[in-house]
């Protein structure tokens, strides 16, 4: 078997990193080729690398391989291209995020900086007058915009991402689970690996962070610095709380744009409080980032919608035997209990009081860190490469049935047959049989 992967490939992306590790366990398995819009330079492969643009005929160069594959995010640069070779050739899309809004209203921008009305079409075909009415008083300025907002997740725009796809994986049941609600096609939930000098990097770090110079214990958020990681609210539950802060140092770690304004008022707080202890870090090289997971203590990681099918920053967490507090949603609400400090979605007092306990106990922390890394050695990159060749048989099964649907569908559209009628979910149920049990 030969798989087409369409990824991200560049330094600093998360989806390229996914792919750099999980690729050479599929290749055990099939020929894979890794096909990439990205500029050098280009994360390091013993695999084939194939550049290409999105507006290319790849029909001939495609030919040869038994199934595409296309990993989907949020960032127009690379995942604009990926999203239309899609369109062209049917695969299998890996949705790494439950929320792609930001990516196709940046697509469909103009030079002018208007959107084009395709957006307001898309939001009513897909979410009814709801979807529309956001959409359009988002365009007029009179509701905050939807793609920046905390309400964004319901309306994902993810049904775009699958148009014409014949098999779509997620890294979270609940995201199957809603997945499954809004497109007919298989769908395949599989658990997001902690990658192998994860785990080797956090059995290196030992049980316990070392302890600081200045006594403090050390908390770390990880990962994009968006709004919905709530870093400004750790800050400001740590101010206050005077003796929580006296006790503490927050670091927030990861990459963020020179015109990411949640960074620059996130850091203008911070120097609002000069009695908390944080910092805000940036991106930082693979080496420095390992150092700074091990000599943390706890990682906070309280994100709120979440917009990820699952973060791989839980997954090195998990990896460096640390707990990990965040809130019951999402894929963090999937893991097992006993190896994160959980606490209800949007509770910020509970989150305060979670916080406490831990700065108050080494034992529990040592418990939860232990329960974390056997958690996270028993999600490799080999098992997901075989859980993944499993559903590429599924895809294959059903594939006949999705390519009818579709044809059907793009007849009735030509026919002008209103959405609102009904005639797709009527032929869509009758035609259901067709993909099998």
């Amino acid at each position: 078997m030969r798989i087409a992967w369409f990824t991200a490939f560049s330094p600093r992306s998360g989806i390229a990193e996914f792919s750099r590790r999980v690729t050479p366990a599929l290749a055990r398995y099939a020929e894979v080729d890794i096909w990439t819009p990205d500029e050098p330079p280009l994360l390091e492969t013993p695999l084939p690398v194939v550049s290409f643009e999105g507006e290319a005929d790849l029909t001939g160069a495609l030919a040869g391989y038994d199934v595409a594959v296309y990993n989907l995010g949020n960032t127009l640069r690379s995942h604009r291209p990926i999203h239309r070779v899609s369109q062209r050739h049917p695969g299998i899309v890996i949705v790494h995020d439950r929320v792609l809004q930001p990516m196709f209203v940046a697509m469909w921008t103009r030079d002018d900086g208007s959107v084009d009305p395709v957006y307001v079409e898309r939001m009513a075909a897909y979410y009814g007058e709801a979807g529309e009415r956001a959409a359009r008083e988002s365009l007029a300025g009179e509701r905050p915009r939807v793609w920046e907002s905390d309400d964004v997740a319901d309306f994902p725009l993810v049904e775009e991402a699958l148009q014409r796809a014949l098999g779509a994986v997620t890294h979270s049941a609940g995201h199957a689970r809603d997945l499954r609600t809004r497109w007919l096609g298989p769908v395949a939930a599989l658990q997001l690996p902690a990658y192998a000098d994860w785990l080797a990097a956090g059995a290196l770090a030992g049980p316990s962070a070392p302890t600081r110079a200045d006594g403090r214990i050390q908390l770390t958020t990880v990962g994009h610095v968006t709004s919905n990681k709530r870093c400004h609210e750790v800050v400001s539950l740590l101010a206050q709380d005077a003796e929580l802060a006296a006790r503490t140092h927050y670091s927030v770690v990861g990459p963020f744009d020179d015109g990411n304004s949640y960074a620059s008022e996130l850091a203008a707080l911070i120097g609002s409080q000069p009695h908390v202890s944080a910092e805000l870090l940036g991106w930082r090289e693979e080496h420095e980032l390992h150092a700074l997971m091990a000599a943390s203590d706890i990682f906070v990681n309280l994100r709120s919608p979440v917009t990820e099918s699952a973060p791989a920053s839980l997954m090195a967490e998990l990896a460096f035997g640390r707990p990990v507090l965040c809130f019951d949603e999402g894929a963090f609400g999937e893991l097992p209990g006993d190896c994160v400090e959980r606490v209800p979605a949007g509770d910020l007092a509970a989150a305060a009081s979670a916080l406490r306990r831990l700065v108050d106990d080494a034992d529990r922390r040592r418990a939860i860190g232990e329960n974390a890394r056997r958690a996270a050695g028993a999600y490799t990159e080999a098992s997901y490469a075989e859980a993944f060749m499993r559903f590429v048989v599924e895809v294959q099964r059903t594939a006949p049935g999705l390519v009818l649907l579709d044809r059907v569908a793009i007849e009735l559209g030509a026919a002008g047959a209103d959405p609102a009628s009904g005639v797709f979910e009527r032929i869509a149920a009758a035609l259901r049989p067709v993909l099998g049990p």
